[in-house]
């Protein structure tokens, strides 16, 4: 299974030259060594302990390891704000026990359990060595950064590769979206079975005026009512049922 700084003080000094009246600046810089030890500072308040620090020409590396790839990225935001270095350089590792099959469950968990993940987003993908690629497509611009910023948070996750499609914003197509989920949840065959779970398993995507079903289902009958409901409820372009039938 396929399973990602100088602390500047500046003294003003008025000087007369040719009798022209110059003013001089005089800048301290923070040394390596300095820089390191605030850099250091900073991590350790934050609980970042694992994370070493050096820094050669006011460049800071980071080293060390984390468990995930929210952490390594906050380390390095952390770094960052520290005044006179003139770049960060990130070489913390992720390191941790989770297989790639337990980093796809945690991340399909943590993506279902978003509150705003709902029937007008798909959202699906793979994992290998740690480098999850999310894909599908999602109705809303902040639910594609939403759905990243979750996988990343997820023990094991090294890499997080976003293909997630944003549709665009339409008026016409949010129309589309209620007017099918109405006609599908809300008919009495399927109604009662799929609309009553906490994760409708019928997802409705539309682009344009096209229509794609997505998901699954129990039945092949239920999928046929699906797509009958569905073609009826609108006016649209294009259709596709792309219903898996899943017993069980």
């Amino acid at each position: 299974m396929k399973n990602k700084l100088a602390i500047l003080a500046g003294t003003m000094i008025l000087g007369v030259l040719g009798g022209v009246h110059v003013a001089q600046g005089a800048v301290a810089r923070l040394s390596d060594t300095d820089l390191a030890a605030q850099v250091t500072k900073r991590l350790r308040d934050a609980n970042f302990d694992s994370v070493g620090v050096t820094v050669n020409g006011g460049t800071a590396t980071l080293t060390g390891a984390v468990d995930r790839l929210s952490k390594a990225e906050r380390a390095y935001q952390i770094a960052k704000k520290t005044n006179g270095l003139s770049a960060v350089d990130n070489k913390i590792a992720v390191r941790s026990e989770h297989s790639d099959t337990d980093i796809a469950r945690d991340v399909t968990h943590a993506i279902r359990m978003y509150p705003y993940y709902d029937i007008f987003d798909l959202v699906n993908g793979d994992v290998k060595d740690g480098v999850v690629t999310l894909r599908g497509a999602v109705h809303l611009p902040v639910h594609a950064s939403a759905y990243v910023n979750l996988a990343k948070e997820v023990s094991g996750v090294k890499v997080v590769k976003n293909e997630l499609e944003v549709l665009p914003l339409s008026n016409f197509d949010d129309q589309i979206r209620l007017r099918v989920a109405r006609a599908i949840y809300g008919s009495g065959q399927l109604g009662p079975r799929y609309g009553i779970q906490a994760l409708p398993p019928i997802h409705i995507i539309v682009k344009n005026g096209n229509v794609r079903l997505e998901g699954v289902v129990g039945t092949q009958i239920d999928k046929q009512i699906a797509e009958q409901k569905a073609r009826f409820a609108a006016t649209y372009f294009g259709f596709e049922n792309n219903l898996l039938v899943v017993k069980g």
